[in-house]
């Protein structure tokens, strides 16, 4: 079996186990050939989507601002164009000299497609 990921529950017990595609299939095959019932999850969902790397960077505690601008793949001037801010404030609010207050979070959340409250986490 693949690596099987633990994720903790409030209390600190284990509370989900993450296993790989391939041994889910293997483990539960009627569950996973029914793509119907995966895509059904999906859309129930009422949370954002994005890869595990860039979770692991928010846990760590990196600023969501540059978490999210780098996985966007986009610099800190791109950004800034594109949200009509300074580069300067960008900068600032990755590296914690500055707060980022809600009207950037607003300009910024509509170029990175994540939500305000996301960025001011």
């Amino acid at each position: 079996m693949g690596k099987v990921t633990i994720v903790r529950g409030d209390d600190g017990g284990p509370a989900f186990a993450v296993v790989p595609w391939k041994d889910y299939v293997r483990i539960a095959p009627e569950a996973a050939g029914d793509a119907s019932l995966i895509e059904q999850a999906e859309a129930a969902r009422d949370d954002e989507h994005y890869p595990h790397d860039v979770a692991k960077r928010l846990v760590a505690g990196e600023h969501p601002l540059k978490v999210f601008r780098e996985w966007r793949e986009l610099s800190q001037k791109d950004l800034a164009a594109k949200a009509r801010i300074a580069k300067a404030y960008v900068s600032q609010v990755e590296t914690g000299r500055r707060k980022l207050g809600r009207l950037a979070a607003r300009k910024i959340s509509s170029v990175l497609k994540v939500s305000i409250d996301q960025l001011l986490e």
